[in-house]
């Protein structure tokens, strides 16, 4: 996943089906450890927990010892706390629609019908 994107690829319905609600159980998944790890989920950037989620799931997969995973966990929960939601500034001015650019102006050629 490059982006925060959801691409459906299935052919089925039934599949298009199941990786949208694969989709939504994950975003509460990481919404939940948001929770646990701050005090408020607003706190948290949700891109970077997702990355961080991300990047630890992935190397607890290859964890053979499934002992591990509680401590694993914890360290999530750890890392998690580590990334405070930047705060941007405001914008500086209101925003503005601009104008559609005008199309380059074409000549029309008269010819003869002679």
């Amino acid at each position: 996943m490059l982006g925060m994107e959801l691409t459906l690829r299935s052919q089925t319905v039934e599949g298009v089906y199941q990786g949208f609600w694969g989709a939504l159980i994950a975003y509460n998944l990481i919404r939940l450890e948001m929770t646990k790890a701050a005090h408020a989920p607003d706190e948290l950037s949700f891109i970077r927990a997702f990355h961080t989620i991300q990047y630890e799931m992935t190397w607890a997969a290859v964890t053979r010892s499934y002992g591990k995973l509680p401590a694993l966990l914890k360290r999530l929960r750890e890392r998690l706390k580590q990334l405070p939601n930047e705060k941007r500034p405001r914008r500086s001015c209101a925003r503005a629609v601009k104008s559609r650019p005008f199309r380059y102006t074409v000549r029309v050629l008269k010819r003869d019908l002679n």
